[in-house]
């Protein structure tokens, strides 16, 4: 009896030391997480209510308005000075509900003024100052109310924004034209650490310059229910904000040059040689490419109009902006293709001769086609008449109905941009969202849906280019800022992985492994439908997703977006006898737990758990399925499908 009593009293002297040291182990192991459950899921909304303009659905809301801007531009460029001349008359319609005192212009030209913010702040662009250039900037000469008895209005100019004191309040419904003169030199020698900023740009070739012109006309701000005027300055980096409405623009050059545009041509017998104009119609109409001016008819005299300027008339509807191209050295493709719902694209490259390569601009027709169509059928439907494809000095850039790209690319490399610029047609010319303020709600959705196309392209030949999986030590490391930086307070080399790859990695996870494709990509078009030719902010979008899939993922709109939260899942305990597996949650982010248990046999067990596990604790303990077999190895994770920081402590085998 004495001795059945020690024997027991011992058992239960081991088991209460054991329970203490390894509760004290696992309050040592518990101590070095940073997770705390309440920070992802509170019971206090994350994400701001909903009100009558943005509803708390996602979608606008049965008061939301936006103002029209409307633009009548007629424009000169002098090719050998180097300068744009025009006037540009504003129709402006305020549909807000509030009397308008002032109204805010963007002036972007400005800053590539000497004394700009851009410049002075050194954050995005660089100039070559071994090179003398005149200097940058809008030169106004005057903005008077249209009509014939136009009155003059005062304005001030505040580095790239430009203030209008009106005469009298512009009330709710109204609407105000005004005209502006304006003229600028062509800004050159502007970079940042990655690519050319200008964006109205010259490149030199051997037939002649190709001139890109963009931002070449003072536009309106936006004003919107949410924080009033949005008059960020221009600095280089972050892109743009645009109300939409209607253009019609008429350009004036030297008549040898071939001009193109983002609107529809209204006047191709007045502006195209009669070969050029039986080509051009002939190519609406056709499945293959038709050369409208060919290598040869470059150089030739006979292939330009016989006078000294022409004016191409253009018109636009239902746009955020408008760009232009002109040069006497291109060489001019086009074909037709229908898309979604029937309408037929014209798709059309311009391109110098030194372009001119089988693995370059000679697929240019072939990547077009491709991505309008892809597009349309899986998203939404390409809203213009037309696609422009122009080789420039930019590495890319997107623009309504028109893209610039780099005439030196070839390989994938063109494939990427060609797909990635036109892309943008979705994403900010139809969704369009605050570049300038949001641009991953540009960029990154982007890089999510080209990620997505290019393996869908001509049986997959660029996949594995553009990785969708981007690296983790620079997306996730802890100098990277969160997705919801303003792109100016970004480090120039961070843009790229930050507002891109990172976007497009954890859009790809949340589809691929936490929702599932099919219901991801119903949620992601409703989206892009409920906004499209709007302007929706984060939490639009957050709202939309969140009440599409019926899911609350506050945890992950705030730990993948608004902070630069990192994942760290580790293996703390296996217990072999009773088959238990504890997992600790190291660090901030909380995320569905797949595991792989190995047996002796070889035989494996593949378990996945939401990610409510994290919803009150930093450790999660399970039990394995399979009773008659001795544990192995086990594994967190085995496909590294997650952002997991630490892969060292995802396996344990059992000894």
């Amino acid at each position: 009896m004495y001795i059945a009593a020690m024997h027991n009293n011992s058992t239960i002297l081991f088991k209460y030391t054991t329970a203490i040291y390894l509760l004290f182990n696992c309050i040592t192991v518990a101590g070095q997480s940073k997770y705390k459950p309440t920070d992802l899921f509170p019971a206090v909304p994350i994400l701001p209510a909903g009100n009558e303009y943005r509803a708390a659905t996602g979608e606008p809301g049965p008061k939301y308005w936006q103002n029209q801007a409307d633009y009548t531009i007629d424009v000169s460029l002098n090719d050998a000075a180097h300068t744009i001349t025009g006037t540009v008359t504003v129709t402006y319609t305020n549909n807000s509900p509030n009397a308008l005192k002032v109204l805010w212009m963007q002036a972007e030209q400005n800053a590539f003024r000497k004394d700009s913010k851009g410049v002075l702040s050194k954050l995005f662009l660089y100039q070559n100052t071994d090179v003398k250039v005149p200097d940058g900037g809008y030169q106004i000469s005057g903005i008077k109310t249209a009509g014939a008895n136009g009155r003059d209005i005062k304005y001030n100019i505040y580095d790239t924004r430009m203030e209008l004191q009106l005469p009298e309040p512009l009330l709710s419904g109204q609407k105000i034209s005004f005209s502006i003169s304006y003229s600028y030199n062509f800004p050159v020698n502007y970079k940042n650490a990655d690519f050319l900023v200008n964006r109205t740009d010259i490149l030199p070739t051997k037939n002649g310059e190709i001139f890109a012109v963009a931002q070449w006309y003072p536009r309106m701000c936006v004003l919107d229910d949410v924080e009033g005027w949005n008059t960020l300055p221009y600095l280089g980096n972050g892109e743009f904000y645009l109300d939409y409405g209607n253009y019609e623009v008429n350009i004036t050059v030297p008549s040898s040059y071939i001009v193109e545009a983002s609107g529809d041509l209204q006047n191709a017998e007045e502006v195209l040689t009669p070969t050029q104009l039986k080509r051009w119609q002939a190519a609406k109409a056709s499945d293959a490419p038709v050369f409208i001016r060919t290598a040869k008819e470059v150089t030739d005299a006979a292939a330009k109009p016989a006078k000294a300027t022409s004016t191409w008339k253009y018109k636009l509807s239902n746009s955020r902006d408008f760009a232009w191209t002109a040069s006497k050295s291109f060489i001019w493709e086009a074909l037709s293709f229908p898309i979604a719902g029937g309408k037929r694209v014209i798709g059309s490259s311009l391109y110098p001769i030194e372009s001119d390569k089988k693995d370059s601009w000679r697929r240019s027709s072939e990547y077009i086609k491709f991505t309008i169509q892809h597009f349309s059928e899986k998203w939404l439907a390409y809203p213009y008449n037309k696609a422009v494809n122009v080789a420039s000095n930019l590495d890319g850039m997107e623009y309504p109905a028109m893209v610039f790209c780099s005439a030196k690319d070839t390989g994938n490399a063109y494939f990427m941009v060609v797909n990635h610029e036109l892309g943008h047609t979705w994403f900010p010319m139809a969704v369009g969202a605050n570049e300038r303020k949001y641009a991953w709600m540009d960029e990154g959705f982007n890089t999510f849906i080209d990620n997505l196309a290019v393996k869908e392209f001509n049986k997959g030949e660029f996949v594995g280019y553009q990785q969708i999986y981007a690296p983790m030590d620079t997306i996730f490391s802890e100098r990277a800022v969160p997705i919801m930086t303003r792109p100016d307070a970004i480090p120039g080399d961070m843009v790229f992985p930050i507002q891109y790859q990172k976007v497009a990695y954890v859009l790809t996870l949340l589809r691929n492994r936490i929702v599932g494709a099919e219901r991801f990509d119903r949620a992601f078009k409703k989206y892009m439908h409920d906004w499209a030719y709007k302007h929706p902010t984060p939490w639009d979008f957050f709202r939309s997703i969140d009440n599409s899939f019926g899911e609350d993922l506050s945890w992950f709109w705030k730990s993948m977006f608004i902070e630069n939260y990192r994942l760290d899942q580790s293996i703390v305990k296996v217990d072999a006898k009773e088959r238990a597996v504890t997992v600790m949650n190291m660090d901030r982010v909380a995320m569905p737990l797949e595991v792989e248990i190995t047996y002796a046999d070889g035989t494996k067990e593949q378990r996945k758990f939401p990610v409510e596990i994290w919803q009150y604790t930093n450790t999660y303990t399970f039990t394995a399925n399979n009773t008659g077999k001795a544990i192995a190895k086990v594994v967190i994770d085995p496909e590294s499908a997650y952002p997991d920081i630490n892969r060292a402590n995802n396996t344990f085998e059992v000894k």
